[in-house]
């Protein structure tokens, strides 16, 4: 049992308490069992950052070794889909999917996941995943785990929104929700943030933080016993990707690799998405503010941009990795920002300076010792909804929704023609390109029909 307040004193901290001891026993066990959440090792850590300049040496960063997963007939590509399709049958594979956030930037009261995206039908970016998820199962007759990580100001709602919808259909056993940690904001000394007396100021501990909420959670032990030893991650936030894409878990499991990483060529230079290289030998994620402009636009033999790799926060792991990074020193990424909190001498929060701190989960690439970096066609995997309007919008990401719809509508069934209107096409049909000509064998069988939308109206199609 941590010991709060040696642990304050021996770092000059014990002030923490001033306010709330003015108001009685009652403020200051809340305060103390507030801090007793604090990781006092990160802490430390936290402290030293405040102090530390980052300089990023990118002298030795060079393009990653890519495997183009488009290029679907190639005989690599085809024994990666063999060997990923033999882990989902054999039950080796569960899915993490990461969504904290709520949908406010949208516009919408709610989790992000509940946000409604379907053009026609209003289907949530969570019911497009839970689809898939569905499909998988069915298709490959295994059990597929979907770990859902929440945020602490959605936990409750994104739980309360599966029941109501009666997990969709799945059984409420086989999706678990772990609840993000989170980290304390710091002012520019290092010490505390509170909002009011007795209740302290902390944040959630960004995406790097699913390493140590899902081992807290007992979710590892729970996969172990059930055989499961890779971990399928992605975000809530892009409905266009594919759940347990078995490509990509065989490229992964055929190169003995500890963690990989899915990306998508740059549309330009300066696109706001974390670029994937190789620095002194070691696969990592930079930030695009963290890259010089000159490096980006460097272009290569062939036209292109020389450093083209964004990364689209789709990873597969090998468990035994995924545990260790819960213990791993991630890098501290550092934000200053107003938040509402109390200022010296004032009894009213007001908007005053602080030091966020969150941890990103790809920081974890070059901790691995192997590394699989697998090209994505950005048309059918990557279709971001962050904005209310813009670039990676609701109205961009419908768009994306749609042309993949009529990319792969013909590839089912030929007869159909929905000409110029926007097209939803149901995640229960297709959870991946693996699915067209399985999914045209059984509609050419009589055994299945398919559903999308087209313009105005539902269409279901024999």
């Amino acid at each position: 049992m941590v010991n709060v307040r040696s642990e304050l004193a021996s770092r000059g901290l014990e002030g923490v308490f001033t306010r709330a001891n003015t108001l009685g026993d009652k403020a200051t066990q809340r305060l103390n069992d507030a801090l007793t959440e604090v990781d006092f090792e990160v802490l430390d850590r936290q402290r030293a950052a405040l102090n530390q300049e980052v300089v990023l040496d990118t002298s030795t960063v060079s393009p990653p070794q890519l495997i183009n997963s488009s290029a679907v007939e190639s005989a690599s590509n085809s024994a990666a889909v063999a060997c990923g399709e033999q882990a989902l049958t054999d039950n080796r594979v569960a899915i993490i999917t990461v969504a904290g956030g709520q949908a406010s930037r949208l516009g919408f009261n709610g989790p992000k996941g509940a946000y409604p995206l379907g053009q026609v039908t209003g289907t949530s970016l969570f019911q497009m995943l839970a689809e898939q998820v569905i499909l998988l199962r069915e298709r490959y007759r295994c059990e597929l785990p979907w770990i859902i990580q929440t945020g602490p100001g959605n936990h409750h709602d994104t739980v309360a929104y599966f029941a109501a919808r009666n997990w969709f259909g799945m059984s409420s056993s086989s999706v678990h929700f772990v609840c993000q940690g989170t980290l304390p904001a710091l002012n520019a000394n290092g010490d505390f943030m509170l909002t009011a007396p007795d209740k302290l100021f902390s944040n959630p501990d960004g995406h790097g933080g699913v390493y140590r909420a899902i081992k807290r959670s007992g979710m590892i032990e729970v996969l172990r016993a059930k055989g499961i030893d890779v971990l399928y991650y992605c975000q809530v936030d892009n409905p266009l990707v594919f759940m347990s894409d078995p490509t990509f878990i065989g490229h992964h499991l055929l190169a003995d690799a500890q963690m990989s990483v899915k990306v998508v060529e740059k549309t330009e230079a300066s696109e706001k998405v974390g670029l994937v290289v190789e620095n002194d030998g070691k696969v990592q994620c930079l930030e695009y503010s963290d890259i010089s402009d000159e490096l980006q636009a460097q272009t290569a033999d062939d036209g292109g941009l020389l450093y083209r790799a964004g990364n689209i926060a789709v990873h597969v792991y090998d468990i035994n990795f995924f545990e260790e990074m819960a213990e791993a020193h991630l890098p501290l990424h550092l934000a200053s920002k107003k938040i509402k909190a109390l200022a010296p001498g004032d009894a009213i929060p007001s908007d005053v300076d602080a030091i966020k701190f969150e941890t990103f989960v790809f920081d974890a690439l070059p901790l691995a010792d192997r590394v699989v970096v697998q090209l994505a066609d950005r048309m059918f995997e990557f279709a971001p909804v962050k904005n209310r309007e813009g670039s990676d919008s609701a109205s961009t990401s419908r768009t994306a929704l749609s042309e993949r719809a009529k990319a792969w509508l013909p590839l089912i069934d030929a007869s159909i023609d929905c000409g110029d209107h926007q097209i939803e096409f149901s995640s229960k049909i297709v959870s991946g390109p693996q699915d067209l000509s399985y999914r045209k064998q059984q509609i050419q069988q009589g055994h299945q029909q398919l559903i999308c939308s087209c313009g105005n109206k539902l269409v279901t199609l024999a």
